[in-house]
C-alpha cells in the first residue's frame, strides 16, 4: 500500500536525521495510521450514529494540534540546518533529507485539516439534514430562510457533471478554486447513511462575501442548494453550502 510504502522511505530518511527531526518523524510517522480518507462509492461499512463521528472528530482535531506542532518543529528544523549547510557545517544531503520529511509532515496537516472540515460539515448536514427532510416541500423556485439554514427549491436539472460551470464561475469571480469539501459521495457520507452521490459540499459560510455571491449565481441561476448557516451547539461547527437536493438516507 502506498502509505506503507511512504512510511517505509521515511524511516530511511529518519536515519539521517539530527536528534530533534528523528523525533518529530517518528511521532508523525505513527500518526501515519489515522489519516487515511476512503472515497469509495461502494463502501459496505454499517452507518455509524452521529454521535461516534463526533468522538472521532473530536479526536482528530485533537491529532491536527499535534501535526501542526510538528510540523513547526519541522520547519524550524530546517531553517537550522540551510543555515549550518551556509556555514559549510553539513552536507547539502542531509537539508535535502529534512525538507522532504517537512513536506511529508505538511501533507498530513492538509490531509487531516480535510478530513476534519468534511467530518464537522457531514455531521451538520446529518443533524439539520434529519430537520429539512421533515419541513414541508417547497414548490419550485421557492426559497425559504431561518437562523439555521436557507433553502431552495431551483428547477435547474442539476446533476454533478454541472459542478464544473459553479467551479468556474467561482474562480472567475474570486481568483481561487470553489473550496469543495465533499464532491458526490465521500468515506464520511457513506458512513453516516446519506446519500450524497448528485451533491457539492462548499466549505462557505453563507453569510460571507463569497458564500453570498455563491448563493445569489446559484439563485439566479435555478440551482437548488441548502445553505446550513449556524452552527449546531456541542456538536458541529460547519457553516456550508451544500449544492444539489437534500441528502435522503441511503437505502440498505
Amino acid at each position: 500500500m502506498i502509505a506503507e510504502a511512504l512510511r517505509s522511505r521515511l524511516v530511511l530518511v529518519a536515519a539521517a536525521m539530527p536528534p530533534l527531526l528523528v523525533i518529530a518523524f517518528f511521532v508523525i510517522n505513527g500518526w501515519n495510521r489515522r489519516a487515511g480518507v476512503s472515497t469509495s462509492v461502494n463502501d459496505s461499512t454499517a452507518p455509524i450514529a452521529v454521535a461516534d463521528l463526533q468522538k472521532s472528530l473530536a479526536q482528530d482535531r485533537r491529532l491536527l494540534l499535534d501535526y501542526e506542532k510538528a510540523q513547526a518543529t519541522l520547519r524550524g528544523e530546517v531553517i537550522r540546518l540551510r543555515k549550518s549547510f551556509q556555514d559549510g557545517q553539513i552536507s547539502k544531503q542531509q537539508v535535502v533529507e529534512a525538507e522532504q520529511s517537512f513536506v511529508v509532515a505538511l501533507k498530513r496537516v492538509h490531509e487531516l485539516r480535510h478530513v476534519v472540515t468534511e467530518a464537522d460539515i457531514a455531521i451538520t448536514e446529518a443533524i439539520l439534514g434529519e430537520k429539512v427532510l421533515r419541513m414541508p416541500a417547497l414548490p419550485v423556485g421557492g426559497f425559504t430562510q431561518t437562523a439555521e439554514l436557507s433553502r431552495f427549491n431551483g428547477g435547474f436539472k442539476w446533476s454533478i457533471k454541472e459542478a464544473p460551470r459553479i467551479e468556474k464561475f467561482f474562480a472567475q469571480t474570486f481568483g481561487r478554486s470553489l473550496p469543495v469539501t465533499a464532491l458526490g459521495q465521500s468515506h464520511t457520507h457513506n458512513r453516516l447513511g446519506f446519500d450524497h452521490r448528485d451533491s457539492i459540499d462548499v466549505g462557505l459560510h453563507p453569510d460571507s462575501a463569497e458564500g453570498r455571491t455563491l448563493i445569489d449565481y446559484l439563485r439566479s441561476s435555478g440551482i437548488p442548494f441548502l445553505a446550513f448557516r449556524q452552527a449546531v451547539p456541542g456538536t458541529a461547527t460547519g457553516p456550508h453550502i451544500h449544492i444539489g437536493r437534500p441528502s435522503a438516507r441511503l437505502a440498505r
